[in-house]
């Protein structure tokens, strides 16, 4: 049974692992090699630790194993928006639901705050990603970016809050 609840600093340690594993098995081709292969489990886990603290970081468990997790908040350059800054699901549990489950929860939780909109980023040749989120009901904005540590091109979208 999936649960989704707030991350808490015992979460760490699978926050980091499952952002490793999404990253090296999701952006071979669109983030280069070498940045994949520089990412640390132990840096991930400070990073995440510091997340979790200070940010809003929800986890999904089934059976207490952590399958993903979305961090939510106010969108950095419009705060009258909701923002979505990462949805996770480990490799392994992809296709199963985890990934929708997680995304609704984040758009429940933006509303109960207030926003009536988000937004994201989204890598441009992540196709997989693309069409999950189209299928959301996200957009593209027109608006993008490559952000020097991930050199790699990002499309933002956003979609009615409902």
């Amino acid at each position: 049974m999936l649960n989704i609840e707030p991350a808490t600093q015992a979460d760490v340690p699978a926050l980091a692992r499952v952002f490793v594993h999404c990253w090296r098995d999701a952006y071979h081709g669109i983030v280069a090699d070498e940045i994949l292969d520089a990412l640390d489990a132990a840096n991930e886990e400070r990073r995440w630790g510091a997340l979790v603290a200070e940010h809003r970081v929800l986890v999904a468990r089934d059976h207490g194993v952590a399958l993903g997790m979305v961090r939510i908040g106010a969108d950095d350059s419009n705060p009258a928006r909701g923002h979505v800054f990462s949805l996770y699901v480990d490799p392994l549990a992809s296709g199963a639901g985890v990934g929708r489950e997680l995304l609704g929860r984040a758009c429940d939780e933006l509303v109960a705050e207030g926003f009536s909109t988000a937004t994201l980023w989204v890598f441009s040749a992540n196709e997989r990603a693309l069409r999950f989120y189209r299928t959301a009901g996200w957009t593209e904005t027109g608006r993008t970016r490559v952000e020097p540590e991930w050199q790699a091109l990002e499309l933002e979208l956003a979609t009615e809050l409902r």
